[in-house]
């Protein structure tokens, strides 16, 4: 779930609701730690009970924003994960925030655009989900809502209506279906169409491979695939990867 960092109350609260359903029916909600949509959509999923994931721009240790120290302790608390492409104590830099969009759809099974104006970076995630063919679900918007507008343009490009959660949750995939015995598991944090970039993966680090380059090369995958794979082995308990990128069997 994405959207701009100066909803308003109405942008707000509607993503916190549609978190908060999502995550009750079982739905790990991914989002980037950032201010306004990106909060209230973990906020949503905490207050639900569920799960969530922090895709973030910055290491655990530098939050980005800083205000937000205390709610990624409680994502990580709850059961959740926050998840960073750099080192721990590496703060956000300008060009990070790209890449992270990008992690962040590569580990989704759909993407979900609440409030976001014409020039917006949650716009940024939508290019990336066209390209990985996840389905985009948009809030519409009312024409003189600028803070909505760029919601209004993704529908016309093909993004689909979303007024509920219901509309989402028919287009994912069912949660804890597993692969073949003695295979990793297919985990509901997906959005890899899992198995085969899973199975693919946990070979390359029985291997021998020990870094995300390592494990691209043996598994013939793309970063963004190998790094979903790798994170939902880890979050399954079959491997560990460490601040500086050392991924060993668990």
């Amino acid at each position: 779930m994405v959207g701009t960092r100066h909803p308003t109350e109405q942008g707000r609260a509607l993503g916190r609701h549609i978190a908060a359903d999502l995550a009750s029916a079982g739905v790990v909600v991914v989002s980037g730690g950032a201010s306004g949509i990106d909060r209230a959509a973990h906020e949503g999923a905490l207050g639900a009970g569920g799960r969530t994931l922090v895709v973030a721009p910055s290491g655990f240790a530098r939050p980005f924003p800083e205000e937000h120290r205390a709610l990624f302790h409680g994502v990580v608390e709850a059961g959740g994960a926050y998840l960073s492409l750099v080192p721990d104590d590496v703060p956000a830099t300008r060009s990070a925030f790209f890449p992270r969009n990008g992690c962040l759809v590569a580990l989704a099974d759909a993407l979900v655009l609440v409030e976001a104006p014409v020039r917006s970076g949650a716009r940024n995630a939508v290019k990336h989900a066209r390209r990985l063919g996840r389905p985009v679900f948009a809030v519409p918007h009312s024409p003189w809502n600028a803070v909505g507008r760029g919601c209004n343009v993704e529908l016309r490009g093909g993004a689909k209506l979303l007024e509920s959660a219901r509309d989402v949750l028919g287009e994912l995939p069912v949660p804890g279906a597993t692969a073949a015995e003695g295979g990793p598991t297919q985990l509901e944090l997906g959005g890899f169409e899992a198995a085969p970039d899973l199975a693919a993966v946990w070979q390359a680090v029985r291997d021998g491979a020990r870094s995300v380059d390592a494990v691209c090369a043996r598994a013939g995958l793309p970063p963004s695939r190998a790094q979903a794979a790798l994170l939902a082995l880890s979050l399954d308990g079959r491997l560990v990867m460490d601040a500086t990128g050392v991924v060993e069997p668990a």
